[in-house]
């Protein structure tokens, strides 16, 4: 797949981090590096920094002689990953509430609106992405601190993984991040700090029962 871009090691890096969070590229698995610049169609070094890119993400391991693996998943990773993420979330979330002005929300209403579609269509991958556009563009509008956006936007593309995990292994998932994403915008409309905060942990909190079920289930397989 050729790849043409402004800043071509993070296009690869997106590329292959896609494949991750859908899981195409399992948890061990190793990225050959020559095989991928050649299916690619980009430089060893291009690909080595979109690689240097995803480590920075929690999203491979490089090893000294012995190449690029896809990070294991277990569940102290994902308890710590909810745990930290949605402090952070939630900040924003009750920023989001009690700063938005108008032209800022409209377009995440929206968002919603397309979930609701998505999901009454069984597209569930659509739905996934726009859910994680949500959270990007929330993210970039209320933050209104640069370490806060770049902590959150470092750990989207695990959250990602993790959240995807989550759908698959239980598709009612949706049905229930769909109904706290719709109370969620209400919170936030009706300026309701607190209320729109109390959203955010619950959907973290679920999501992230949901993918501990799954390890478990299985690590007894």
């Amino acid at each position: 797949m050729p790849l043409q871009a402004k800043s071509l090691s993070e296009q690869i890096a997106q590329h292959l981090t896609q494949k991750i969070v859908t899981g195409e590229y399992a948890p061990g698995m190793r990225l050959p590096e020559n095989e991928l610049a050649k299916e690619l169609e980009v430089s060893t070094n291009s690909l080595r920094e979109a690689f240097r890119l995803m480590e920075n993400l929690h999203l491979v391991e490089l090893q000294p002689r012995k190449g690029v693996r896809v990070c294991e998943v277990n569940p102290q990773q994902v308890r710590d990953l909810y745990d930290f993420l949605f402090l952070l979330l939630s900040r924003l979330a009750a920023q989001a509430a009690e700063r938005w002005q108008d032209g800022q929300i409209e377009d995440l209403i929206a968002m919603v609106d397309e979930l609701r579609v998505l999901f009454q269509n069984n597209d569930l991958p659509a739905a996934h992405e726009v859910a994680f556009r949500f959270l990007q563009t929330a993210n970039q509008r209320f933050a209104h601190n640069a370490y806060l956006a770049q902590d959150i936007e470092a750990l989207l593309p695990q959250l990602q993984r993790y959240s995807y995990i989550a759908l698959r292994a239980e598709t009612t998932e949706f049905d229930v991040s769909l109904s706290i994403f719709q109370r969620l915008v209400g919170n936030v409309l009706a300026r309701d700090a607190a209320a729109t905060v109390a959203a955010i942990r619950e959907y973290g909190e679920n999501q992230c029962r949901i993918v501990l079920r799954a390890l478990a289930r299985q690590s007894a397989a």
